[in-house]
């Protein structure tokens, strides 16, 4: 039986780098009812993780009805599921580019092609 180099599975077993955003105004609003989430991403960069932390706070503390859609784009969406995307396309509205919270992607790598589900708001 081969053995794991001791280095690469201490790097394996690390703990994960955390940035922790809070807004008041949806903790006054929600109280103990609100919802905290979190995710494992590869984001590496503080700023961006600290960018990433308000798109999620922002999506989800909006108000008006959220609606489920699905959408084929090109490329591989899988690792971006449970994170707020913003899409860019000519139709529904996403003209300028919508704020979006990716529910799930299946990829399909024979023909570069994913379809994504997505919520966003009204």
């Amino acid at each position: 039986m081969s053995t794991a180099d001791p280095l690469f599975a201490q790097w394996l077993m690390s703990a994960s780098l955390q940035h922790v955003e809070a807004d008041t105004t949806l903790i006054d609003r929600w109280g103990a009812t609100a919802v905290a989430t979190s995710r494992v991403t590869t984001i590496a960069v503080k700023a961006d993780a600290e960018a990433e932390a308000q798109r999620q706070i922002d999506f989800l503390g909006g108000t008006g009805p959220i609606v489920i859609e699905e959408h084929q784009l090109a490329g591989v969406w899988a690792p971006y599921q449970g994170q707020v995307i913003t899409l860019t396309i000519d139709r529904l509205g996403y003209d300028d580019g919508l704020d979006v919270f990716l529910l799930g992607a299946q990829d399909n790598r024979a023909t570069g092609l994913s379809t994504i589900t997505v919520a966003r708001r009204l």
